[in-house]
C-alpha cells in the first residue's frame, strides 16, 4: 500500500522511477493477471482438494492432526480473518496462501507453515480449488438427488495450451485435472446416501512440443527431447499408482493414421512407452491401453462414435468400480442385480469373498463395502474436446450404475432422452467450456451430443459459423495473450522468483528450465544408479578392479584363471540381475506407498481419535 502510495506520487510530481521500481510494478500487473475472482471455489466445511471416498475414510478415523490438504489440486489456504471481522472480499484479493512445498503459493507462505505446522494451521488455512464447480438438484423417482461435477486443476506443470505440453522431468503432466462425479440421495436417511466416481484427464506424458506463431495457427508436433527409458513417463503413471492404485486404464483418443504425420508421432510415442513399462510391471498391475480413433470413427459412415465410446466406458467403469457409502444394490456380471450385503454376510457368500479379496489386495486393511480403486486417464491431443465427450460417455455409465446401487433404479443403463442425461449433458458442456477456456482460451469444440445420429448441437450454418468464431477465439488467445497468461501463472505459483541475480521474466526465451529442474542439475544416471542400490540393497561394482588385478597373478589357461573367470562372470551376471530388478521394483513402491495411506487412515483410528 505504501509503495504503491509512494510510486503514484512520484509519478504526479514528474520524478523519474528507477530500473528496479518499474520492475516491480511491472511484476505486481503480471501478477494481477491471474483473476482469483473466476474458477475459484472453497468450502469451510470439506476438503475439496480430496475426493469424497477420501474424505469419507479421513471421517472414519478422524485423526489428529488431521491429514494435509491435497496440494496438488490447488491447494491454496488463507488466514481465516473472519475472526477479526475483515471483510471477505479483502481476504480473497490480498491472503490468498499456501501451505506445503508443492502447494499452489509456498512460496509466500514457507516460513508460516514452518513455524505453525499442520496442528495450529489446520485451524487458521482454508483450501482453495482452482477449476470448475457444478451442482443440480434434480427428482428421480420419488428421490431428491443432488448432481455435483468437480474439476480439480494440478498446479504441477500448470500453463496454456501450446505453452505447456507434454510431461516435465519429474512426470506432471500439462493440463492435468482430476475430474469427480458425486450424486447425493437426500431422501434415503438422515445424512442421506452419497456415490462418486473419479477420473483424469492430462497430456500425453512423453517429451514432445508445438511452437505457436501468428503465421502458423496449426504448428507441427515434435518430440523435442529424448527419453530412451521413458523416465519421465514412468514417473507420472508411479505418481498415479501412489494416488489411485491399480488399475490405470488409458484411453488415448489420438489418431491412428494420417497421410501427413502429426498426432500420430506422438501417439506412436506413448504407446512405446506403454509397452516399455508394462514389460517390468506384473500382470495383475499393468497398464491397460485402448486407442480410439475418434475422429476416424466420427467421420466413417458405418460406424458410431458414441456407441464405441459407450462400450469403452462400460469396460473402464467395471474395471475400477466406483464408491458409495451405503450401497443397497450390486451389479454382478451379465447385468444381474442382487441385494448387497453390508456387513451380516454369511461365510461363503459373494460379498464375504469380494471382501476377502479386496482385503488381500490391500494389505489386509480396512475399507468401505463399496470403493474405487484405479482410474480412467483420458486424453487426446489438447484433452478438451474429444476427451470431454469421451469422459461423459464414462459419466453417464458410471451414473447409472451409481443410481442402481444408491436403490433408485433397477437397470444401469440411462435412457438418453431421459432427465438426468439431459441435465448431466449440460453439466458436461458447461464444464468442458470451462475447462477449454483455462486452458485453451475458447470454448470447447466438440460438444457433448444428445443422441447418436447428431451431428452438432446447432445445425446449419449457424453451428459452423459457431465453430469458425470458437477457432479464432482460440487461435487469437494462443498467439497473441497465452504467453502473458504463462508469465503470470509461473510468477503466481512461485516456478519464478524475481532476484537481482536473475534474468527479467518478460526477457526470457521461454520457460523449459523453470519446470524441469534435473536438465541442467548436473546429475547423471550414476548418481541415481547409486541411489536405487543404496534404496534397495545392490551390490557394488567396485570390486571388479580388484578381480581384474588378482586374474593377473595366475598364468593364461591355468585352472585357477578359468575358475577365476567364471566366479567373474557369473559375478557380474549376479550383479546385472540385482541391478533389473532394483530398476524395475518402482511400480511396487508405488503401490505399497497407496496403501500406506490407508493403513495411516486406519492406524490412527485406533491411536489418535479425537473426542466426539
Amino acid at each position: 500500500m505504501l509503495l504503491s502510495m509512494w510510486n503514484r506520487g512520484k509519478r504526479s510530481v514528474g520524478l523519474g522511477l528507477s530500473n528496479r521500481e518499474i520492475a516491480e510494478l511491472r511484476y505486481q500487473g503480471l501478477y494481477q493477471v491471474v483473476d482469483l475472482t473466476k474458477n475459484f471455489f472453497f468450502s469451510y466445511t470439506y476438503d475439496l482438494t480430496r475426493s469424497l471416498q477420501e474424505n469419507f475414510l479421513g471421517m472414519t478415523s478422524r485423526p489428529f492432526p488431521p491429514p494435509p490438504f491435497k496440494d496438488m489440486y490447488g491447494k491454496w489456504l488463507w488466514v481465516d480473518f473472519i475472526l477479526f471481522r475483515i471483510p471477505l472480499s479483502m481476504c480473497i484479493s490480498q491472503i490468498l496462501l499456501s501451505s506445503s512445498d508443492s502447494a499452489w503459493n509456498f512460496f509466500l507462505t514457507r516460513e508460516l507453515e514452518q513455524c505453525t505446522h499442520s496442528v495450529t494451521s489446520f485451524h487458521w488455512v482454508l483450501p482453495v480449488v482452482h477449476g470448475a464447480f457444478i451442482q443440480r438438484k434434480l427428482h428421480d423417482y420419488g428421490r431428491s438427488l443432488n448432481l455435483m461435477l468437480l474439476a480439480r486443476r494440478s498446479r504441477h506443470f500448470a500453463g496454456t495450451r501450446y505453452l505447456k505440453r507434454g510431461v516435465s522431468d519429474r512426470g506432471k503432466v500439462a493440463n492435468d485435472v482430476e475430474h469427480e462425479q458425486i450424486i447425493h440421495d437426500e431422501s434415503a436417511s438422515s445424512e442421506g446416501v452419497f456415490s462418486s466416481y473419479l477420473q483424469i484427464r492430462g497430456s500425453i506424458p512423453t517429451f514432445w512440443t508445438q511452437e505457436s506463431s501468428v503465421t502458423m495457427p496449426k504448428p507441427p508436433i515434435v518430440l523435442n527431447r529424448v527419453d530412451p527409458t521413458y523416465q519421465a513417463t514412468q514417473a507420472h503413471f508411479e505418481d498415479l499408482l501412489k494416488r489411485y492404485g491399480s488399475p490405470i486404464i488409458v484411453v488415448d483418443l489420438v489418431k491412428q493414421s494420417e497421410k501427413r504425420e502429426r498426432e500420430v508421432i506422438v501417439g506412436n510415442e506413448f504407446r512405446n512407452a506403454i509397452d516399455y513399462i508394462n514389460c517390468h510391471i506384473d500382470d495383475d498391475h499393468k497398464i491397460l491401453y485402448c486407442a480410439l480413433d475418434y475422429s476416424h470413427i466420427s467421420k466413417h459412415r458405418n460406424l458410431n462414435v458414441s456407441s464405441s465410446l459407450n462400450d469403452v466406458a462400460t469396460w473402464s467403469v467395471n474395471q475400477t468400480g466406483f464408491f458409495c457409502s451405503n450401497p443397497q444394490w450390486k451389479i454382478m456380471e451379465g447385468g444381474r442385480i442382487e441385494p448387497f450385503d453390508n456387513g451380516d454376510s454369511k461365510e461363503g457368500s459373494d460379498s464375504t469373498e469380494e471382501a476377502r479379496r479386496l482385503s488381500q489386495r490391500l494389505g489386509g486393511i480396512l475399507f468401505f463395502p463399496m470403493e474405487q480403486m484405479g482410474i480412467l486417464r483420458t486424453n487426446c491431443i489438447d484433452c478438451l474436446d474429444r476427451t470431454n465427450v469421451a469422459q461423459f460417455s464414462a459419466g453417464v455409465e458410471a451414473l447409472g450404475q451409481q443410481l442402481v446401487v444408491m436403490g433408485i433404479r433397477s437397470s444401469p443403463k440411462l435412457d438418453p432422452s431421459s432427465i438426468i442425461v439431459r441435465m448431466l449433458i449440460d453439466m458436461y458442456v458447461e464444464i468442458g467450456d470451462q475447462i477449454a477456456l483455462q486452458y485453451g482460451g475458447s470454448e470447447a469444440h466438440k460438444k457433448v451430443q444428445s443422441s447418436a445420429g447428431e451431428k452438432s448441437n446447432i445445425p446449419g450454418q449457424l453451428g459452423k459459423h459457431k465453430e469458425l468464431l470458437t477457432s479464432i477465439r482460440r487461435y487469437y488467445s494462443n498467439a497473441f495473450t497465452d504467453r502473458l497468461k504463462q508469465d503470470a501463472m509461473n510468477l503466481f505459483l512461485g516456478y519464478y522468483i524475481p532476484s537481482n541475480n536473475t534474468t527479467p521474466l518478460w526477457e526470457l526465451d521461454n520457460d523449459y528450465y523453470l519446470h524441469n529442474f534435473h536438465v541442467n542439475s548436473g546429475r547423471g544416471d550414476l548418481q541415481s544408479m547409486k541411489a536405487y542400490q543404496s534404496m534397495f540393497g545392490v551390490l557394488e561394482w567396485n570390486d571388479l578392479e580388484d578381480d581384474t588385478n588378482q586374474q593377473r597373478l595366475h598364468k593364461p589357461g591355468s585352472s585357477l584363471a578359468l575358475a577365476d573367470d567364471q566366479a567373474r562372470i557369473d559375478r557380474v551376471k549376479q550383479r546385472c540381475s540385482a541391478q533389473n530388478s532394483a530398476l524395475s521394483v518402482w511400480w511396487k513402491v508405488a503401490i505399497q506407498a497407496y496403501i500406506q495411506q490407508r493403513m495411516w487412515m486406519t492406524v490412527s483410528e485406533a491411536i489418535c481419535v479425537l473426542p466426539v
